[in-house]
């Protein structure tokens, strides 16, 4: 895009609405030809015509050629220098771009006129953020986190030892199953092993292995069979089982239970962590990462509280609005809609959801515009190694590889989103930091 261009470009802004605006963009007749005569010339390289060598035939015959692709090069080109133009010497800030509209397609000798809505970010006045005084309440003492810590590695890291008593929760049972259910020849190997087993171990704790399998297995005992109908949910991870009814049954042939460990000295010893001390010391640290975590999301939590009420209303951008309030719609129907069933239900409470996502939008919005405005006035922002950084940390949370999640947010817009987020969590830690 050439300098001259985009000078001779000139726009004019009529406030339509509150955050809208209506762009004129107008560029005289000799600048249209001149950019036409540009587009041509750049075509007029690579142009093969009979009788003539690449790059030699007349210009005048490689705009008749290839006038389609000249205009499109033309008009992508003005376009793009107005836009350019508006984002550099406007003083508004765009949040969005409705349609291009324009009456013409650029022509030589002709002046070419365009117009496009765009809305801008709400004017935001904002309270003095600076003097809030976040105050918490302090979480759990280091002391009590180590000893809750202590206990719970103990339990993880129990021996499993067989034991004569009734089954209970919490215990691991060696069983074999079949049931009435028969996978496909080419099924998966996971469920073919919900339909039968043989010498499997089964444990009697949440998440559950069969649907009701717990209340089904307390009681049992080691050498018996049982009979028990399992229900599956609409949502059950396995898509050919959800919604079934599948009748199993169970042959107990031992049963586990945990024996905790009971010396600190065995813990450590089980844990590597090579002495009791150093294992303290390291459950001592994590402890107080944890404290300072938890003090610092509750110190956001109470910088955005204050920010939001002490914040004066003002008008949302009516198309971001809408599209926000579509994507809190949808994200509902995600986490609602798992059936056939359920799919009729939602329908029937679609008023409904539509007002919570609305709610939602709105809030998410004005939530948004007052912390972005504060990242404006303190030249806050989101650099690409912070967002790489989260990106990685989604990575080891869901457990799909980097480049994958990068993908997918780039398919549904996700990426802005995320920026976002990272955005608004940095501005209330610098609320509620005190780094003023």
């Amino acid at each position: 895009m050439s300098e001259s261009l985009k000078n001779a470009v000139v726009f004019s802004c009529t406030e339509t609405a509150p955050c809208a605006y209506n762009v004129e963009f107008k560029l005289a007749p000799e600048s249209v030809t001149q950019e036409f005569n540009a587009a041509a010339k750049t075509a007029q390289k690579q142009a093969q015509l009979p009788g003539f060598r690449i790059g030699k035939a007349p210009l005048s015959m490689v705009k008749n050629r290839y006038k389609d692709y000249i205009l499109e090069d033309v008009e992508r080109a003005i376009q793009s220098a107005a836009f350019e133009k508006l984002t550099a010497d406007s003083k508004l800030d765009i949040v969005s771009f409705g349609q291009l509209k324009a009456e013409n397609k650029p022509a030589e000798n002709t002046e070419y006129v365009f117009t496009i809505e765009v809305e801008t970010a709400p004017s935001v006045a904002l309270p003095d953020y600076k003097s809030f005084k976040i105050e918490v309440e302090p979480g759990d003492p280091a002391d009590k986190r180590v000893a809750s810590r202590l206990e719970y590695m103990k339990g993880l890291y129990a021996d499993f030892l067989s034991v004569e008593e009734p089954a209970k929760k919490g215990d691991m049972l060696k069983v074999s199953y079949e049931s009435d259910y028969t996978p496909a020849e080419d099924a998966s190997a996971s469920l073919k092993r919900a339909a039968k087993a043989d010498d499997a171990w089964l444990w009697l704790n949440e998440p559950e292995q069969f649907p009701g399998i717990i209340a089904a297995l307390e009681g049992a005992v080691k050498g018996q069979e049982y009979s028990v109908a399992v229900t599956y949910p609409a949502d059950w991870r396995e898509a050919a089982l959800q919604g079934k009814t599948v009748n199993y049954k169970f042959k107990v042939h031992e049963i586990q239970r945990k024996a905790p460990i009971e010396s600190d000295e065995k813990l450590a010893e089980k844990i590597g962590a090579g002495s009791v001390e150093k294992m303290m010391e390291q459950f001592k640290a994590d402890a107080e990462r944890e404290m300072e975590y938890e003090q610092k999301e509750k110190g956001k939590e109470k910088a955005l509280e204050l920010v939001l009420k002490e914040t004066a209303e003002f008008p949302l951008p009516k198309e971001v609005l809408a599209s926000t309030v579509q994507r809190e719609f949808s994200r509902i129907a995600e986490s609602l809609v798992r059936s056939e069933k359920d799919v009729e239900a939602f329908k029937a409470d679609q008023d409904k959801h539509m007002e919570e996502a609305k709610k939602n939008a709105e809030a998410y919005l004005r939530k948004f515009f007052i912390l972005r405005e504060i990242a404006k006035k303190e030249s806050i922002t989101v650099s690409s190694a912070e967002v790489d950084a989260q990106i990685k940390g989604m990575s080891a949370y869901m457990g799909y590889k980097e480049d994958d999640i990068r993908k997918m947010l780039e398919r549904n817009g996700g990426t802005a989103e995320l920026q976002a987020d990272i955005l608004m969590s940095k501005v209330l830690e610098f609320i509620a930091g005190g780094k003023k």
